[in-house]
């Protein structure tokens, strides 16, 4: 690194209330011992979120509410415009954890270096206007205006932002082609999968799994109505959905959609995720245009293969009838995905492809993380 001293940094998140990619790489960032990281946020639920945090210094500013969805992006925009990160300028570098709306925090907060680790400029604003807008009258009525008025402010915001850090391609393409920052400040670190220890003697089940959080834009209903139509259910499959349940009410409606071989969970165990990715047989992967998408990259580190919509950061992963299917998002699409996999000879090129897929293991990670954060560091202060 540039100093034998640690790199002191801050990194602020909006909120720790998931088990999501997000606050894996946050982790990982704590968990490096080149850097002596405090994180600052606004909300932090120890019970919902990774136990490792606990072992880190996590301060909370303030009480932010987790309420509705529009309530709480006017929450959160509030918290950001009042909130000051105490002794700021004692660190060495400032890290934002963004998928949007996070970088107003830079109003009050302004750092020589300040770096946006940015999942995606705020999806509600761009390639997710039109779903949230349809989702209700209250967003029809006041999401034209806020959107508006927050893009004005995302283009100031991004002023103040001197280096963005991204995951996948097409977050960076997201940031260049909406004008926010030059492509040359941007660092993609490619994303970060756990690699277990695979035992040849696990047997594979007729399981196809759904691992996400269940929220709308995941779009669970749609695994199921595919895997209703496919000929999957004669032939002994189950499907499984677990996931973090971070819209209630939306698994509350996926849940009633669950019998004797379509099961729903809730707040899976790392054992029980394990032990799910390794019995399936293929994963599930639905979600609306995702900024990188995690869960495949999991997927294909357990040597499975991927059924994905053709849609956002899934595709720079996914080759289609390599290591999975890239499909279009609607039911007859996925069920036909899915009957294909009852072909034995297509189904073994497609685990051997999953098992040749590229690797984005921690040690890659970690490398890249540390030559970009060095990069930065030489960089004069602007």
């Amino acid at each position: 690194m540039v100093q034998n001293k640690k790199i002191k940094m801050a990194i602020f998140v909006p909120w720790l209330k998931s088990k999501g990619g997000v606050e894996r790489v946050i982790l990982k960032f704590l968990e490096d011992k080149r850097y002596q990281t405090d994180v600052f946020t606004f909300f932090y639920d120890k019970n919902q979120t990774f136990d490792e945090f606990n072992k880190y210094n996590i301060n909370v500013l303030g009480n932010a509410k987790l309420s509705g969805f529009v309530t709480r992006g006017f929450n959160l925009f509030k918290s950001l415009i009042l909130a000051k990160i105490p002794n700021l300028k004692s660190y060495d570098i400032f890290i934002i954890s963004t998928a949007g709306i996070s970088e107003i925090i830079t109003f009050r907060n302004k750092h020589q270096r300040t770096v946006a680790m940015c999942h995606t400029p705020l999806r509600v604003a761009h390639t997710m206007y039109n779903y949230y807008k349809k989702e209700s009258i209250k967003n029809r009525i006041i999401l034209p205006f806020a959107v508006s008025v927050y893009k004005i402010l995302e283009r100031l915001a991004w002023k103040r932002i001197d280096y963005s850090i991204v995951f996948s391609e097409e977050v960076r393409n997201r940031l260049v082609s909406y004008h926010l920052i030059d492509n040359k400040k941007i660092f993609n670190l490619g994303p970060y999968a756990k690699y277990p220890k695979i035992n040849k003697t696990s047997k594979t089940e007729k399981i196809i799994f759904y691992p996400s959080r269940f929220i709308k834009y995941k779009r669970q209903e749609l695994a199921i109505n595919a895997f209703k139509m496919s000929e999957l259910p004669k032939h002994g499959f189950k499907l499984v959905l677990g996931g973090f349940a971070e819209d209630k009410e939306y698994f509350k409606e996926i849940k009633k959609l669950g019998s004797a071989n379509i099961i729903v969970k809730d707040n899976l165990s790392e054992k029980e995720l394990t032990d799910l990715y390794k019995k399936c047989y293929v994963t599930l992967f639905l979600a609306i245009n995702e900024d990188t998408g995690y869960t495949p990259l999991e997927s294909l580190a357990y040597r499975k293969p991927v059924i994905a919509v053709n849609e956002g950061g899934p595709k720079e992963f996914i080759k289609n009838e390599e290591n999975g299917l890239l499909v279009n998002a609607d039911e007859k699409s996925i069920a036909n995905a899915l009957n294909s996999v009852l072909n034995r000879k297509f189904y073994t090129k497609l685990v051997e492809g999953a098992k040749k897929s590229k690797v984005y293991d921690e040690k890659r990670f970690i490398m890249n993380l540390d030559d970009t954060v060095n990069e930065i560091m030489q960089k004069p202060y602007k």
